[in-house]
């Protein structure tokens, strides 16, 4: 009898598909953008006892927990099943996940926003930070104070606990100057009405918004005038040291960060950017600054700065619409990124210190 369970166990083990490890329930195997919407107002404190058990679940799993701060998504080209097992499979906790307004929906009936994020926390709420409708083009680019003003609505009806990314000045990503995109080579002044506004909200709120703004000297002043002007907004300025003509930028480096962490208490940086070997196609130039020249490590300024302000540096993974299979190859990246940090501020990075800026508490 006992010889023939253990051969039926043995079958079992041999014959039966073999998956990585489940951090919490896999959703149906539909696309997000046509799962039911979540209740709003978003009940955070629920919400957070599942992101929380997540978190310690992967943590006991002997993998550092990764909380995306940033990446976007159309909600029709995600399959919530397949996206969960990717995130299952890399180790991420959680995404705040942005949904793309859409082009064809904006200029057929001029709609500036999308329930994609109620949708994403209805199929997986797990997984999914609801995070308010990405500030891309057109909706942002072609009406950037309406676009605004149905975000600071939304947000506030529905509490959303972080807003989306906001694209003041973006070039055409190297996928996109490849194809020939030059629709999202965009500005938006980031002291314009809609900046004003976006700031004014985040500092009277306390909710925390990304901004995509290309790191170039004639830029750098208009945004310290904003920071000073509003102190206590939450800012988190999206893919550090991200440069993609080295000849417009003399003046950012470790060291011009470092002063405006100092003088801004309410400034943080993510951390997507490219692997050491990423070029921009515009400029031929290696574009993500924070990689050693022979491309084997961190530049040690870098590595100081994040070691002494742990909390102001985010982890991101900057997924978009066109590269949704990317999270693989992202958190990779990412993660070689980290594996350079001292150990006591590997957690901080990866997990921590967006716990503590969504949700002013420590995890």
């Amino acid at each position: 009898m006992r010889m023939k369970t253990f051969a039926t166990i043995f079958i079992i083990l041999i014959f039966s598909p073999i998956y990585a490890a489940e951090y919490s329930p896999i959703p149906d195997s539909v696309q997000i953008g046509k799962y039911p919407k979540a209740d709003v107002p978003f009940d955070l404190v629920y919400l957070k006892s599942l992101w929380k058990k997540r978190i310690l679940t992967i943590k006991q799993d002997g993998k550092l927990p990764i909380i995306d701060i940033e990446s976007s998504f159309n909600p029709g080209d995600v399959n919530a099943k397949d996206y969960a097992k990717s995130m299952d499979d890399n180790g991420l906790a959680l995404t705040a996940f942005s949904p793309e307004a859409g082009i064809e929906k904006y200029k057929e009936k001029g709609i500036l926003w999308h329930d994609g994020a109620r949708r994403a926390v209805g199929a997986d709420p797990t997984r999914y930070i609801p995070t308010s409708t990405g500030g891309i083009y057109p909706v942002f680019t072609e009406e950037p104070s309406a676009f605004v003003e149905k975000t600071i609505s939304m947000v506030e009806r529905e509490n959303y606990p972080i807003m989306g990314e906001f694209e003041f000045r973006h070039y055409m990503s190297p996928r996109q100057y490849k194809r020939g995109d030059t629709y999202r080579d965009v500005t938006v002044p980031i002291d314009s009405d809609a900046g004003h506004k976006l700031f004014e909200f985040s500092q009277r709120s306390g909710i925390s918004f990304q901004i995509h703004y290309e790191i170039e000297d004639n830029l750098l002043p208009p945004l310290e005038k904003m920071l000073a002007e509003y102190p206590n907004a939450k800012v988190i300025w999206c893919h550090l040291a991200q440069i993609r003509y080295s000849s417009r930028t003399k003046n950012y480096g470790p060291g011009y960060v470092r002063g405006l962490i100092e003088k801004y208490p309410n400034l943080y940086f993510d951390l997507a950017f490219g692997n050491a070997y990423s070029v921009y196609p515009g400029s031929g130039e290696y574009h993500a600054r924070v990689w050693r020249k022979s491309g084997s490590g961190v530049e040690q300024a870098w590595i100081d700065l994040i070691t002494d302000y742990p909390y102001r540096f985010l982890s991101a993974l900057d997924i978009g619409g066109d590269r949704v299979d990317h999270v693989s190859n992202n958190t990779q990246t990412l993660r070689t990124f980290i594996d350079n940090l001292p150990k006591e501020t590997q957690e901080v990075v990866a997990y921590k210190a967006a716990w503590k800026l969504l949700f002013s508490e420590d995890i």
